[in-house]
């Protein structure tokens, strides 16, 4: 990810491509050896990214005229990585609510991503054309999103890792931090959902915070103005209802979320 000094939002190195086939990832090469491919319903077939012109999995910015879309910000789960786009919750959401569907979740990235988009996205998009819904899935919080200034392109280098990956372990300001102590970690999964709550209360927007784990379980009773809710995939999950990848949650489950959020949003 890059924030160029004209940047209007943070741009992502994407291509549109096809999903990684067999033989490049180990963790899908020892799952696939479960997988009776005759009742699989990915045989065969293949999952292609289209990106807009951000690099986003979404309809394109330039797009919105008026208050006629969802606002979408999460990681790979709502990127939709190893499904169909037309699977997303996301999609299915905005199709159901007759809304172009702006989804600017990232694979990969922390809840400093959502920040930063936020900030961009509203003081360069929204002018008279605020979003009918804003959405925030919540990614794992040992994320760590650090900044690199690169002076060849005078540019800004986002970087997201977990905290726990070899990278980040050697950092001591990651080490101290995020693991040893954790105080920074904490501090950003207090603040930064109740920075991005206060930005679309003020502007009338309705807004929806939700994880796909229990991450947020903790921070619940703190707060006390708004809800972050938990949608949860079945532990007993069947190997055929996962994506493509065969990692990510699959067209059941984001049936489930689509169904979760319409009914908070019916419900106010």
């Amino acid at each position: 990810m890059k924030l160029f000094k004209n940047s209007k939002i943070l741009e992502i190195e994407s291509s549109d491509e096809y999903d990684v086939d067999l033989g490049s990832n180990p963790t899908f090469d020892n799952m696939i050896k479960k997988v009776d491919l005759t009742k699989w319903y990915y045989t065969n077939k293949k999952i292609y990214y289209k990106h807009n012109e951000y690099g986003y999995r979404s309809d394109n910015l330039s797009d919105i005229k008026d208050s006629d879309y969802i606002l979408t910000f999460g990681c790979s789960y709502s990127y939709g990585t190893g499904l169909f786009y037309e699977d997303t919750y996301s999609y299915k959401l905005s199709k159901e609510l007759g809304l172009k569907n702006i989804n600017l979740a990232i694979p990969g990235s922390g809840i400093k991503n959502q920040q930063y988009n936020t900030t961009l996205f509203v003081n360069n998009f929204i002018q008279e054309r605020l979003p009918k819904y804003v959405l925030y899935q919540y990614p794992n919080d040992y994320r760590v999103t650090l900044t690199k200034h690169k002076e060849d392109e005078n540019s800004l280098e986002v970087v997201t890792q977990s905290a726990k990956s070899p990278d980040y372990s050697k950092n001591h300001y990651v080490d101290k931090y995020y693991l040893e102590n954790q105080g920074e970690k904490y501090l950003q999964d207090l603040l930064i959902p109740l920075y991005l709550n206060n930005i679309w209360k003020t502007l009338g927007v309705p807004v929806f915070h939700y994880t796909f784990s229990d991450y947020f379980q903790e921070y619940k009773s703190k707060f006390q103005n708004f809800e972050i809710f938990n949608i949860l995939n079945d532990s007993n999950i069947s190997i055929y209802e996962l994506a493509r990848d065969l990692s990510h949650n699959g067209r059941e489950f984001h049936d489930k979320v689509k169904e979760t959020i319409l009914n908070k949003i019916k419900n106010g």
